[in-house]
């Protein structure tokens, strides 16, 4: 109804009912007033001149008796009697009689004359659309709308003769629609109006063909879309080509037999596309017989290219009933659909409705033969119904895939909580079992066979990867919920490198595999969260390890435009591109039925690329099968800001002599602090600080106060190795990621010189997940501390450490007190025996045994532990094997291979106690006796010393259950004791060598100290 009322409102608007017709090529106006309402059309009897020019100046002449022919309408039955062409040439002449006093300017408008045209108003040429001629050959088509202003001139006759030809289209030639007439004013407001209404037409059909393009594109990639934008395009060129105005004709040059074709082209493309867009709702009758009609469209399109216009408007009713059986398709498709289910289809039956009413109308108008302005609003509000039902649909879809993707994210949510509690939940058994098997393997590992042991590390070698996939779900949780704060410095990544690869090398055994580090030691500083960019490393390099078998490992360091870029390569197995494409994809993994490796979750790489991008860099991969991988990612380099901070480190650092710089002939950093203020520091605990960075050494000196501790701290794990060498420690504090040696390596060195009561050692680390702890307590280390280090926390473990350190320290000078007790009665009553023996048999001798026992005894009395030159511990051995060659006579023999040793230091009571445990427990075991041999040699930077007898020796069993722990206290606390002396000063311990009947080697080296450094008291 709506509709309808719209059309007649349109209807009474622009038609004129009551105007005038030509007769017998006369029309006379000179009554009519409504001149400035609206215009009317030349419509009725003009006359034709076939095959006759009508010349201008020839003005109410004509070459003989014309025709009379109806306007509009073709003329191929009038160029020449008897035959029936469209082709020739012929002139149209029409008088219109005006009223002169009616000084008006007036206006025609050609719409269409097929297919050339030339108008002349009283004898002067107005206009023209392509070229008439006699022949085809003088002659060019061109069929587009045209108008033409024009004066009376006090007239009372205009004279409107038309020149047209036409040798290219068959169709009906001449003037083919009604010509209009009307004032210049009018004529020009309704010529607008036309020209406006066909492009609203278009620009609706382009907007709604551009709206389905986009779903399309950013959709579900519904073929319908295309299909549906296709069918507005088409009908877009339909409109434009062959409407009233053909308004493509005006803004592009396109000559009249393209545009013919073009037409034909767009028809039957419409039809194939409404089609496509259909055909899910046709009957399943219908449906199929829609391939063979899309391909009855197609090869219609293709006719319609690449054949003549003639020829194509010879074939014209295909494309008349292409188009029409995809519309009558189409409206009873979208009826079925609609009555089916009325109340989600109202808009599908709306677009049917107003398309309908456009075709009532058109045929109405066809028949009736009223003339008005282009009417467009029935097609735009069936293409505008049409594409909402699309639209409508596809916000469905939307809706739906979003309430589906809020179910799926509550869903994921879900999963991620179950996965984070599970693994919280596991972790306890998992450690329980972990603890227990490391424990029954300690426990039994004696009593098991071979193949139990075995199993046994396979199961703690399983738990703990099944711990670090646990902890990597965790991380991979924390980062999905929240970013993790950064906590943003300047550091160096060359000694982080060198402790992630330290710790990652057990992974190597076992296969021929090294791992190489290429970062610069003088790599500029990144600016980043350290403990982060420990994880890292440590996931990328561990991934690179694992997947290769045989080759090297290399990480390296460059500055490119402006970052850090980090390169881990491997010679591993490679990916292919699927592989690459989805490897920092979480839960992501290669095929292990192509990489034969199993293991993980996957989630490595995703949380290093998350970590990276948290920094604000980038993490790429490249890898080809077989030919190794290559992760790269980049950090930001240390701005302006954190330079000044550099700077003022090192102004900090340059207040402390630093060791790193010193010249060769200038004493070390640690030897330095000690002379000028350690070394008088009395009985604090002595603690050695290993750190590269200096500001971090201030920040531990700060918080542990010198006046209860005396503090030596070093830049690199050389220099600490250099001060343990040269004094005794109570306490070792060291950072994890140091360049060259780092802490792990540094506590593996220690501890195999001195055990974990000889010389405590507190890791300063900025990881503390459960495998990096784990590692550290593997190398040796007895406790750790996370940083940033909490002050009370650094306080509370050094207290703890020192003091078990100096525990250690009173029992080796209990033992000393005891050995003094456990060796004084014996040793003087036998002493004494045989000085009363000799009293009565040789006074000088027994003057001398006398002096010797003297001499001894005033050795143990001021016994303290420190160091003594070597001289003054042969003098009390030499008293002591007097005393007891004395007593013993000829069984006992004593050699003497002493060289030069002046300068040779030595703790007090060493040899001694070695020489009395030969002579009691090794030659005077046999009746016949033996003999000792006391040996020194020179090897030029240690002194070797010997001690060695005949004697019974050590039995086998012993020896293989003692070897290596000469102070178990089997051995006897002398022999402990010395041991443990020993370790404490140089790192190392006693080397016994012993069989039964064999006697028994004991030997210990100790190094020369520096020039001028004869005695270091303790």
């Amino acid at each position: 109804m709506i509709l309808t009322g719209m059309r007649l409102i349109w209807i009474a608007s622009f038609h004129n009912p009551d105007q005038p017709h030509a007769v017998h090529g006369q029309l006379d106006l000179r009554n009519w007033e409504d001149w400035d309402s609206r215009t009317f059309t030349l419509d009725g009897e003009w006359e034709f001149y076939p095959h006759t020019w009508l010349i201008a100046g020839e003005r109410g002449a004509a070459p003989g008796q014309p025709d009379w022919i109806r306007v509009p309408g073709g003329w191929n039955d009038s160029l020449q009697r008897g035959s029936n062409t469209p082709y020739g040439y012929a002139t149209y002449r029409l008088r219109i009689l005006v009223s002169p006093e009616q000084d008006r300017n007036y206006s025609i408008r050609i719409p269409s004359v097929r297919s050339s045209s030339a108008l002349y108003v009283n004898g002067r040429l107005l206009s023209a659309s392509g070229q008439p001629g006699e022949s085809a050959e003088t002659y060019v088509a061109h069929n587009v709308p045209y108008s033409s202003s024009f004066t009376a001139n006090g007239d009372s006759v205009i004279e409107v003769v038309i020149q047209a030809a036409n040798y290219k289209d068959p169709r009906g030639s001449g003037i083919v629609r009604s010509i209009k007439f009307g004032t210049e004013e009018r004529m020009a407001r309704e010529t607008l109006l036309s020209i406006s209404m066909q492009q609203i037409a278009a620009v609706v059909f382009l907007i709604h063909a551009v709206y389905a393009l986009i779903l399309y594109l950013v959709g579900r990639r519904d073929r319908r879309l295309i299909a549906f934008s296709l069918l507005l395009v088409s009908a877009m060129f339909m409109y434009l080509l062959g409407s009233d105005e053909k308004l493509l004709s005006y803004w592009f040059p396109i000559n009249y037999e393209f545009s013919f074709k073009l037409v034909h082209f767009a028809m039957i493309t419409a039809a194939f596309a409404l089609l496509q867009c259909i055909k899910h709702q046709l009957t399943a009758f219908w449906r199929k017989w829609v391939p063979w009609l899309s391909a009855f469209c197609c090869a219609a399109a293709l006719l319609s290219l690449l054949l003549p216009a003639r020829y194509v408007v010879t074939i014209q009713f295909i494309y008349s009933l292409g188009i029409g059986v995809s519309m009558l398709l189409t409206i009873l498709s979208m009826l079925r659909t609609s009555i089916k289910e009325p109340k989600d289809n109202v808009l599908l039956l709306l677009s049917v409705i107003a398309f309908m009413s456009n075709l009532l109308w058109w045929g109405i108008l066809m028949t009736t033969g009223i003339k008005v302005v282009y009417y467009p609003f029935d097609l735009i509000a069936s293409i505008a119904c049409f594409a909402s039902v699309w639209f409508r649909h596809y916000f469905q879809v939307h809706a739906e895939t979003e309430q589906l993707a809020a179910k799926l994210q509550r869903a994921d949510k879900r999963k991620d909580e179950f996965l984070a509690n599970t693994s919280h939940e596991l972790r306890n058994p998992l450690h329980s079992i972990l603890n227990l098997s490391h424990v029954v393997l300690e426990r039994e590992q004696q009593s098991l066979n071979g193949k139990s042991v075995k199993d046994l590390k396979t199961v703690l070698t399983v738990g703990r990867r099944m711990s670090i996939m646990l902890n990597d779900l965790l991380d991979a949780m924390s980062l999905q919920e929240s970013g993790p704060r950064l906590q943003l410095r300047s550091f160096t990544l060359q000694p982080i490198v060198t402790g992630v690869t330290d710790m990652l090398h057990p992974m190597t055994e076992g296969k021929p595999v090294r791992i190489v580090n290429e970062i610069p030691e003088h790599f500029p500083n990144v600016y980043a969260d350290e403990n982060r960019v420990i994880q890292i490393v440590s996931n990328l390099l561990h991934n690179a390890l694992k997947f290769t078998n045989e080759g090297e490992v290399t990480i390296r360091g460059e500055v490119k435009h402006g970052k850090a870029r980090i390169a881990i390569a491997d010679t591993g197995i490679g990916m292919d591109e699927e592989t690459r494409q989805r490897v920092f994809e979480p839960y992501e993994q290669a095929d292990s039925a192509k990489t034969m490796i199993e293991g993980g979750f996957g989630l490595g790489l995703s949380i290093s690329k998350q970590l990276v991008e948290l920094h604000g860099g980038t993490l790429r991969v490249r890898s080809a099968p077989g030919q190794g991988s290559e992760f790269v990612f980049t950090l930001q380099l240390a701005g302006q800001a954190e330079s000044l901070d550099v700077k003022a480190k090192e102004s900090t650092e340059s207040a402390v002599p630093a060791a790193a710089v010193a010249a060769p002939s200038s004493p070390p950093l640690w030897m330095e602090k000690t002379l000028t203020g350690s070394a008088c520091a009395g009985d604090r605990p002595h603690l050695l600080v290993v750190d590269d960075d200096p500001v971090n050494l201030g920040v531990v000196e700060t918080i542990l106060s010198s006046d209860r501790y005396a503090i030596t701290s070093v830049t690199s794990g050389k220099q600490a190795l250099a001060a343990l060498d040269a004094k005794e420690w109570d306490l070792v504090l060291t950072d994890v990621m140091m360049p060259h040696t780092s802490g792990y390596e540094l506590t593996r060195v220690i501890r195999g010189r001195f055990s974990v009561t000889d010389l405590p050692v507190l890791l300063l680390t900025a990881r503390s997940r459960p495998e990096d702890i784990r590692y550290g307590f593997q190398a040796g280390a007895n406790d750790y501390v996370t940083k940033p280090v909490d002050a009370l926390e650094l306080r509370a473990r050094v207290q703890m450490l020192t003091e078990v350190k100096q525990s250690m320290r009173e029992r080796i000078q209990m033992e000393t007190a005891w050995l003094q007790a456990q060796i004084q009665p014996h040793f003087i009553f036998n002493t004494l025996n045989s000085i009363s023996a000799l009293s009565s048999i040789d006074l000088k001798r027994m003057r001398d045994m006398l002096e010797a026992f003297g001499d001894v005894i005033r050795s143990k009395i001021k016994f303290r532990d420190e160091l003594v030159p070597i001289g003054e511990e042969l003098n009390i051995v030499r008293a002591y094997l007097h005393i007891e060659k004395e007593r013993f006579d000829d069984r006992l023999q004593v050699q003497w291979e002493i060289g030069e040793c002046g300068r040779l230091m030595i703790p007090l009571l060493t040899i001694q106690p070695l020489v009395e445990n030969a002579v009691r427990h090794g030659v005077m075991k046999r009746t016949r006796g033996g003999t000792i041999t006391i040996r020194l040699t020179d090897t030029g930077t240690h002194a070797k010393i010997v001690i060695a007898d005949d004697g019974v020796g050590i039995e086998e069993e012993i020896m293989q259950r003692l070897s290596g722990h000469p102070s178990e206290p089997d051995r006897g606390i002398g022999l402990s004791n010395t041991d443990l002396r020993l370790k404490r000063y140089y790192g190392k311990g006693l080397d016994i060598q012993s069989a039964p009947d064999r006697g028994t080697t004991v030997s210990f080296s100790i190094p020369y100290p520096p020039a001028g450094l004869r005695k270091r008291n303790r």
